[in-house]
């Protein structure tokens, strides 16, 4: 049997129109020489990060291996410095942001499914990747063969019998510089330990993710509910397996912006927590039980206003209105504003000047047993505190106090509480 037979043993394509990723590498390369043709297209990813001169090569020998097997190619390119952007914007590596945005174009193709050449050896670096960086267990699912429009055909296929069907093939693919770079955990995973490892080896990482796929289709996930603050229902969380509690509590800290993951000691304080019902402060995060709900609201926080005063951040909004809903509505006089208004959370050393004095935040954040306020300030002095979407009141600075305890413009701050 020839290594393109032994290679279409293990492998299939879905039905319908096909994208295929094509780096250029002898993988992507490999997969590209095998598509039907008749239903298939390709499409490069410019990422505009390496030497421009060896971009344009790259795209030049793509071009001639997409024309060689009568595959129609698209060239995308991305803004430089986009993908530098988003890694310091998202606190992510640069491996992270240029796959993030890679698939943001994909995505966009329209192609019943992308592909992708991934194979056996890539799903053993990935679940190696993931041991050694001491990810949660749902996380060892490693590569999924199809996950939503993303299929991944090679992933039976190992890296030494795609390399025989090149070198029997006398195919020219093209290298990323940056795949020698042992900066990069998972280069140094592919270039120091898997040449180590032995066929057998890699099946059996490759059987470990597939236990795990199969773990994490064994019982509902935790449903975490999206806007200014992150929540679940206490009762369902509580029982759901031990790996989905887990699933929601990573998921809810990425979401929240940290790239880090949590601690077990900080997975089992919040578990504790959650099961007797009270609260908890975490360096990253608070987190309130009321009424039934477990919720988690981010620390930091800092929005300059702009002229027309409203914004609207993850789901929190602020804005003029002309009339008070209710009698707990704070009212201000926007003609004793000095300088721009920033609106954030409160901070250690925060004072604001009451009708019946001086009181620092920190104790009125205890009186009120609320995790923080967000905090209306000018250049002056804090103008008002907001606690209400914690289920406690606002309160405004004295200098804003009319004689009647009143002025006449009105603010409105309110929640999306899910």
């Amino acid at each position: 049997m020839s290594f393109k037979e032994q290679i279409l043993s293990k492998t299939s394509f879905p039905e319908g129109t096909l994208c295929l990723a094509f780096s250029g590498g002898s993988d992507s390369l490999a997969l590209l020489s095998l598509l039907p043709k008749e239903r298939s297209y390709a499409v490069y990813i410019d990422h505009n990060i390496r030497d421009r001169k060896e971009l344009d090569k790259e795209i030049e020998l793509n071009r001639r291996n997409a024309e060689r097997f009568s595959i129609p190619l698209k060239v995308l390119t991305i803004e430089r410095g986009d993908v530098i952007s988003l890694s310091r914007r998202e606190r992510i590596g640069l491996e992270a942001a240029a796959r993030k945005l890679r698939y943001s174009l994909l995505l966009e193709e329209n192609a019943d499914y992308i592909l992708t050449a991934h194979h056996m050896d890539d799903q053993a670096e990935t679940v190696l990747m993931r041991l050694l960086s001491g990810s949660p267990i749902y996380r060892l699912e490693g590569i999924k063969r199809e996950n939503g429009r993303i299929c991944r055909p090679f992933l039976s296929v190992e890296k030494e019998l795609i390399n025989s069907y090149i070198k029997e093939e006398g195919l020219e693919y093209s290298s990323d510089s940056t795949n020698t770079d042992t900066f990069y955990k998972r280069n140094f995973i592919r270039l120091n330990i898997l040449p180590h490892l032995t066929l057998d080896d890699k099946r059996r990482l490759l059987s470990i993710s597939l236990n795990i796929q199969q773990l994490n289709k064994r019982g509902s996930a935790v449903e975490v509910m999206k806007g200014f603050c992150y929540s679940f229902e206490r009762e369902s969380y509580l029982m759901a397996p031990i790996h989905r509690r887990e699933e929601a509590l990573y998921r809810i800290n990425k979401d929240l912006g940290f790239s880090a993951l949590l601690s077990r000691r900080e997975i089992v304080d919040i578990e504790h927590a959650v099961r007797e019902g009270r609260g908890y402060n975490g360096a990253r995060f608070f987190m309130r039980y009321n009424s039934g709900m477990i919720r988690f609201f981010p620390r930091h926080m800092n929005v300059i206003l702009p002229a027309d005063r409203s914004f609207l951040w993850e789901g929190l909004s602020y804005s003029l209105s002309d009339n008070a809903f209710d009698d707990k509505t704070l009212i201000i006089d926007f003609s004793l504003i000095k300088g721009p208004l920033v609106f954030r959370e409160s901070r250690e050393g925060d004072i604001i000047e009451l009708k019946e004095g001086r009181k620092k935040l920190i104790d009125l954040a205890k009186e009120y047993k609320v995790p923080y306020f967000f905090i209306l300030e000018d250049t002056v002095s804090i103008v008002a505190v907001f606690s209400r979407l914690f289920g406690a009141k606002d309160r405004i600075c004295r200098r804003f106090l009319g004689r009647n305890g009143k002025a006449c413009s009105l603010t409105e701050v309110k929640t999306r509480l899910n």
